[in-house]
């Protein structure tokens, strides 16, 4: 595979290009937009996609790049003897906590959209999604689905269910917030005080004018 053939772009395009081309195709080939006969093939195509942008994006900051040799793409630094190729999921699980850890967010939330389909690290690697969407200032919507696909997973998921305590809240969804509250007792998770009151109020007028807005959650 050849990462700038698959983004569409040539080797001396700049980073800002390749992560547009990045989202206007992982946008054209997300897997929820299509039906059950073609969406193995969405799948496939999207993890192409992400691969390709997470190799670019590595490539770039290691500086092993050029225009004059696009087939450099395949190399790796030194101090890695993994191929970018041959990963297993839980080696771009681990490349996508430190992108994270480093903020670059880009490159963590493609390495960790990759992962999504590998049953053994499904919730963790959604819960590291949800967790780069809210670090990177994502919107409260995107947050709250990030962390509705955790709960989806696994139910007993006590962070995400806290997560969403507070979400649906800020989404002005207080009846939710009071349901996440309830299972959140049952799990014995510590709920701080006055977190998630089931009233109206609880929502308050400054849910209201967050969820009307889409203001960020800090």
């Amino acid at each position: 595979m050849n990462p700038f053939e698959v983004l569409q772009v040539i080797p001396d395009t700049s980073l800002d290009e390749v992560r547009e081309a990045y989202h206007r195709l992982a946008k054209l080939w997300h897997p929820d937009k299509f039906d059950a006969s073609e969406k193995q093939t969405a799948e496939l195509k999207f993890k192409e996609i992400a691969e390709a942008y997470a190799t670019i994006k590595n490539g770039t900051d290691q500086n092993v790049f050029t225009s004059e040799s696009p087939t450099s793409s395949l190399q790796v630094s030194d101090d890695s003897n993994i191929s970018p190729l041959k990963k297993t999921p839980a080696n771009w699980l681990s490349e996508a906590k430190m992108a994270m850890a480093n903020k670059q967010y880009d490159t963590a939330i493609s390495m960790s959209q990759y992962c999504f389909n590998y049953p053994q690290i499904a919730e963790e690697s959604r819960l590291l999604y949800a967790t780069i969407v809210e670090a990177s200032g994502g919107d409260v919507k995107t947050q709250t689905r990030a962390y509705e696909e955790v709960v989806r997973i696994n139910p007993s998921n006590k962070k995400a269910v806290l997560e969403l305590v507070d979400l649906y809240l800020a989404i002005n969804m207080p009846a939710r917030a009071a349901g996440m509250r309830a299972k959140a007792k049952t799990l014995g998770a510590v709920i701080e005080s006055g977190q998630a009151s089931s009233t109206e109020e609880s929502a308050g007028i400054l849910g209201k004018i967050a969820g009307f807005f889409g203001m960020k959650r800090g």
